[in-house]
């Protein structure tokens, strides 16, 4: 499977309420996948999230800091989950975006292009020992 068909599977699979796109081909492959969803740009309307944040060519020519930063941007601002294709020529590196949170999707070796995944609510599993078992017993303290 390529990783135009990845995409799409995903798309499909996670069925967003709404689509952010980074750049121009992600807003078609949206376009074309899923029909009745809204599809916007970043920002556009301000300060309105969606559901996933979808990016293509987004990557393409920044460089590491740059790349960081639009990531960091469109998860704090734009949307909770994100689809990234990554290029053979993408300044960051697997490790880097194992570092943001993302884990790899996919993997297209005949292109090179690498797919990530993030997603908020399966970020970080929560430890066994954060829970009220642990916790101090606030009855007890005294000033």
């Amino acid at each position: 499977m390529n990783w135009r068909d990845h995409l799409q599977a995903r798309l499909l699979d996670i069925r967003p309420d709404s689509v952010c796109a980074l750049d121009a081909a992600a807003h078609q492959l949206a376009r074309d996948v899923l029909r009745d969803i809204p599809v916007r740009a970043p920002g556009n309307p301000p300060g309105q999230p969606c559901t996933l944040a979808l990016g293509i060519d987004a990557l393409k020519g920044l460089d590491a800091q740059q790349a960081q930063h639009l990531i960091s941007q469109a998860r704090l601002y734009t949307a909770p989950r994100m689809l990234i294709a990554a290029p053979p020529d993408c300044a960051l590196d697997e490790t880097t975006f194992r570092a943001l949170g993302f884990m790899l999707s996919a993997t297209d070796t005949a292109e090179n292009v690498r797919i990530y995944d993030y997603d908020l609510t399966t970020y970080k599993t929560v430890p066994d020992w954060l829970n009220a078992r642990f916790w101090a017993n606030p009855e007890r303290w005294e000033p």
